[in-house]
């Protein structure tokens, strides 16, 4: 009898382990994750686990209501540590030695997203997260839902030439989007062209006006911190070469949120919508 009483008492507590296990990687009861790179809340949140993250850095911040533990790109750590996560998922502008370092020596996991320059990079995040967090099936899911809906935009506008300048004015940076910018493959996904991408093969350059009366852009496609740092349209026509080129002319601006424009995750599809929403209004036969 003891034995027998011994046994069930055995095969309960098995039961139980098993029954733990499985909910932490299954439910992720145990998971505490702060989603520091670009597109992983909103990714995280389809794939079932918006409960479990607790922190956020600033790119994220209007898609969760977690602490946000970033100033800029550099994380505040003692607010990140208090945090106790589990789990830190960084990208390229998150990540570094110093990061790694002082995760690690908390005893923090690290989830290191790919940056994404297209979209066919979103739906790698997907599976980068859904291998991390044992929800392989919801990423897929998520990610075959959202191919279907890329697949299904409709293209309203006509064929424009645009480009792309990420400004900072309070700290004079100026530049021109090129190849591989990020901004070429939204313009791309539109039916437009990005003239930067065709002439130059840097993802970057500095915005020169040489550059801007080779490229004269009919639109110029701007962040909104950028847009409102130099001064709105009054002030673009003070930049180099801008104001003799067709796009500041005609007053054709495309103004995308800073967190949405090149984050590359769900919510690229609604920036896309947004960009030819506002490129209607210049569609005029």
């Amino acid at each position: 009898m003891r034995k027998l009483i011994w046994l069930v008492g055995l095969v309960l507590l098995l039961t139980g382990c098993s029954s733990e296990k499985q909910n932490a990687e299954n439910n992720g009861s145990e998971l505490r994750i702060v989603a520091a790179a670009a597109g992983a809340a909103e990714i995280l949140q389809e794939i079932g686990l918006t409960k479990e993250i607790v922190g956020v850095d600033e790119r994220n911040s209007w898609l969760s209501s977690a602490s946000v533990v970033t100033s800029g790109h550099s994380f505040n750590f003692e607010s990140l540590i208090a945090l106790q996560p589990s789990h830190v998922v960084l990208d390229t502008l998150t990540d570094s030695t110093e990061v790694r370092d002082r995760l690690r020596s908390s005893g923090i996991n690290i989830v290191q997203l790919p940056t994404a320059t297209s979209i066919p990079g979103i739906y790698e995040k997907y599976t980068v997260l859904g291998k991390a967090f044992n929800r392989e099936d919801e990423a897929r899911i998520a990610s075959q839902d959202l191919q279907a809906r890329f697949a299904d935009l409709e293209i309203t506008t006509r064929n424009f030439r645009i480009a792309f300048l990420y400004l900072r004015g309070t700290n004079a940076i100026y530049f021109v989007g090129g190849k591989e910018s990020g901004a070429d493959s939204l313009i791309a996904a539109i039916g437009s062209t990005d003239v930067g991408a065709q002439s130059l093969k840097n993802p970057f350059s500095p915005l020169t006006a040489e550059v801007m009366r080779k490229l004269n852009p009919e639109v110029l496609l701007l962040m909104t911190k950028g847009y409102e740092s130099v001064g709105g349209l009054k002030g673009l026509k003070d930049l180099p070469g801008l104001a003799e080129t067709e796009a500041v002319k005609q007053s054709r601006v495309v103004v995308i949120d800073d967190r949405a424009l090149l984050d590359f995750g769900p919510q690229t599809i609604s920036v896309l919508q947004q960009m030819q929403e506002q490129l209607r209004k210049f569609d005029v036969a």
